[in-house]
């Protein structure tokens, strides 16, 4: 397991940005759905997984003032939020696979069989 500080977070778009720009990975879930967010290179990298899936997913948007929204948007979805500190030499699929297991150990999900799927995607254009 990989040494990451994890914490929750409140659900607040504004704080989310500003614990991005501080380098970390911020965790929204909803019921059994992950999205991971993290910033660098000037873009902000969403990952997102479904607890128990071995398949995820990918996107890579500009940090721009549309992306910004979205990513304040993205509170008013989840159900909970969570940020991981790091350090830059971390494998990130092993920081947000040590993230989401402490999630998980601490808040495990009831019901599952009933979850409905969260879509965290992006709109299209």
């Amino acid at each position: 397991m990989e040494d990451i500080n994890l914490d929750i977070l409140p659900i607040d778009g504004e704080r989310m940005l500003k614990e991005l720009a501080d380098g970390k990975m911020v965790i929204a879930r909803s019921k059994n759905d992950f999205l991971y967010i993290v910033e660098f290179e000037e873009s902000f990298h969403l990952f997102s997984h479904r607890a128990g899936s071995s398949e995820g997913g990918k996107n890579q948007f500009p940090k721009d003032e549309k992306s910004s929204a979205i990513i304040k948007k993205i509170a008013d979805l989840a159900d909970s939020a969570f940020v991981a500190e790091f350090f830059e030499d971390h494998d990130l699929s092993t920081v947000m696979v040590t993230a989401e297991e402490a999630i998980l150990s601490m808040f495990p999900c009831e019901d599952t069989e009933n979850d409905e799927i969260v879509d965290f995607s992006l709109p299209e254009e």
